[in-house]
């Protein structure tokens, strides 16, 4: 079974349960905002995570791993950070002065272009091998409820940088969005060096994958929830041009 349509498949999910919970005006500025803020994260998220390991004489995850436990921890550390911080920081600088109900469709935005580009960027390279993108259903099944859970995730985390904005706290909300965030991105980032591993902790493997399955439902259901929860509660405002 190929695996791409319900990577996307799962963000949609996602995106008909924001609806389902609540929000039935689809807000296409703001989740247009979401979808050029992923874009900048990753223009800037790609070169700080890459520079420093450049810098140390990093090629490649095999280069990673041959350096020990401790540096492949260190390095899925320094990845977890860059991309928490960085998604984080650019969501909060475009949501900060925005209402609670438009943040939703800037971090619906930002979840779904995500998806949209892990599964365009996962299929290309295979089929110009023609490699068989094929996968088992149970790992299909899992992708696109990862990729759910995430969207949420993303959901909910724009919403708490708007509203820790809104009380006055916009750092303390940036430093607790983007710390959370660095768990799940640094559990993700020591789960693939692990792949380059001789001999590969398959058993391993498995745990940890499980585990952060369980992790990131957990973590998004319960961000989006409390944000879906400030979001509902804030009064219904005239409608102001987004730019």
């Amino acid at each position: 079974m190929y695996p791409f349509p319900f990577i996307i498949m799962g963000a949609l999910l996602a995106w008909a349960t924001v609806y389902a919970v609540g929000f039935r005006k689809q807000r296409w500025a703001e989740f247009l905002l979401g979808l050029a803020a992923f874009f900048i994260a990753m223009l800037v998220q790609n070169p700080v995570q890459q520079l420093p390991l450049l810098g140390a004489g990093i090629r490649s995850n095999e280069d990673v791993v041959a350096r020990g436990m401790a540096f492949t921890l260190a390095v899925a550390l320094w990845l977890g950070l860059a991309a928490g911080f960085v998604q984080e920081g650019v969501k909060y600088a475009l949501v900060r002065e925005r209402k609670l109900r438009e943040a939703v469709f800037a971090g619906l935005g930002f979840g779904v272009t995500e998806a949209v580009v892990i599964a365009v960027a996962t299929a290309l390279p295979l089929r110009s091998r023609g490699l068989s993108p094929e996968a088992p259903l149970l790992n299909v099944l899992l992708s696109m409820g990862e990729r759910y859970f995430v969207t949420l995730f993303h959901a909910g985390t724009a919403v708490l940088l708007a509203y820790y904005a809104q009380k006055g706290a916009g750092k303390r909300g940036l430093l607790y969005m983007a710390g959370l965030h660095t768990v799940l991105d640094t559990g993700a980032a020591y789960s693939q060096l692990a792949l380059f591993m001789d001999p590969r902790p398959v058993r391993t493997l498995e745990v940890l994958a499980y585990s952060l399955e369980v992790i990131v439902a957990v973590a998004g259901t319960l961000v989006f929830a409390y944000g879906a929860l400030k979001a509902l509660g804030e009064p219904e405002a005239e409608e102001k041009p987004i730019w």
